[in-house]
C-alpha cells in the first residue's frame, strides 16, 4: 500500500523507479528511489506522527554542518508525510562491528566522537526551540504502572545526580550510535552519515554521550570499555567536558525512562524488555572505563 502511494505522488516529478527498502541504520519506512538521477531516499510517516515533524525540523536547523542527508522537499497527502532527500553512500557502523573489523570500528569511534562534538554539540541552545523538542527532565514523570516498584524508587535516587540547566543545552540526536550512522572510510578523509533524528532534542550533551557508551556496553560487552574510551578521548579533545561516571548513568537511566514512555501502548514483551534494560542500567558499571581517562 505504502509503495502505490509514493509511486502515486512521486513519478510525476521523479519519472520511473523502482523501490528498494533500505536497512542499516534506515528506519523500516525508508526507500531508496532507484533510478533517479542523482538517486534519492524517501522516508514515510504517518500524518500525524510528530517525531516526524521533530526530525524535519532537526534537519532543517543541521544542513549545513554536512553531517546529515539534505532535505528536498516535503510531501503530505492525507494520510502521509514523505521526506525526500538526498542519498549517501557508507556502509551501517554496527554492521562493521558485527562483522569483527575491530581496528576499522576504533577509527569508527574515534569519529563517532569528533563528529559529536565538532558538528552536533557544536550548536548550542539560544532558547528558541526551532520546533524541535526541549528535554522535559524537569518535569519528568516516572508512574508507569507496567515498571516494578523497586525500579521507580532505584531510579528516582539515581536521577538526583543530574543538576540540569538549560545553559548548558546542545542539540543532540537521542539515538546516537553506531547503529544509527554510515561509516565512509575508503577517501581521503574518513566521514559520518548520522541518520534517524526523531528523538533528536535540546538536551544536555550527557545524554548522547552516556547513550553511546550504554548501546555499547548493553550489545557488545567485551569490547565496550576500550571502544568507549577511544570515543570519550576524542570527543573531550574537540569540546573538554567534566564527565563522571554517576551522572552518565544517571543520563542513561533518564533516556531509558524516556523510551518506558515510548512503549507504553507496546506488546507486553517489548515492556519486558525495556524493563530488563532499566534493571540492567541500575545495576552495570557501564562508566568505569571513565575513571581510566
Amino acid at each position: 500500500m505504502t509503495e502505490k502511494v509514493l509511486k502515486k505522488h512521486l513519478k510525476e516529478k521523479y519519472g520511473d523507479f523502482s523501490l528498494v527498502r533500505l536497512t542499516g541504520g534506515y528506519t523500516n519506512d525508508t526507500f531508496l528511489l532507484n533510478g533517479t538521477l542523482p538517486p534519492l531516499v524517501v522516508k514515510v510517516a504517518n500524518k500525524f506522527n510528530e517525531d516526524i515533524e521533530n526530525e524535519i525540523n532537526c534537519l532543517n536547523l543541521i544542513q549545513e554542518t554536512g553531517v546529515t542527508p539534505k532535505i528536498y522537499e516535503l510531501i503530505e497527502t492525507d494520510a502521509l508525510q514523505i521526506i525526500v532527500m538526498e542519498y549517501r553512500k557508507g556502509i551501517n557502523g554496527q554492521s562493521i562491528l558485527d562483522n569483527n573489523e575491530l581496528e576499522r570500528t576504533k577509527e569508527l569511534y574515534k569519529n563517532l566522537g569528533a563528529s559529536l562534538a565538532k558538528r552536533i554539540h557544536s550548536i548550542k541552545y539560544n532558547y528558541t526551540s526551532s520546533g524541535i523538542k526541549e528535554c522535559t527532565f524537569n518535569e519528568f514523570n516516572l508512574s508507569l504502572d507496567f515498571v516494578p516498584e523497586f525500579l521507580i524508587a532505584n531510579s528516582m535516587e539515581i536521577l538526583q545526580n543530574i543538576n540540569d540547566t538549560k545553559e548548558e543545552w546542545v542539540l543532540t540526536h537521542g539515538d546516537y550510535g553506531i547503529h544509527n550512522v554510515l561509516y565512509t572510510d575508503y577517501t581521503d578523509t574518513n566521514t559520518l552519515t548520522v541518520l534517524d533524528w526523531e528523538w533528536s532534542e535540546w538536551a544536555n550533551p550527557l545524554t548522547d554521550i552516556g547513550w553511546v557508551c550504554w548501546f555499547t556496553k548493553l550489545h557488545y560487552p567485551e569490547y565496550a570499555d576500550s571502544l568507549n574510551l577511544l570515543f570519550i578521548k576524542e570527543y573531550k579533545i574537540n569540546n573538554p567536558i567534566h564527565l563522571s561516571p554517576e551522572v552518565l548513568r544517571s543520563y542513561c537511566v533518564y533516556k531509558v525512562w524516556k523510551v518506558l514512555h515510548k512503549v507504553k501502548k507496546a506488546p507486553q514483551e517489548v515492556q519486558e524488555e525495556w524493563i530488563r534494560r532499566l534493571k540492567w542500567t541500575i545495576e552495570t558499571d557501564i562508566f568505569n572505563f571513565v575513571l581510566m581517562n
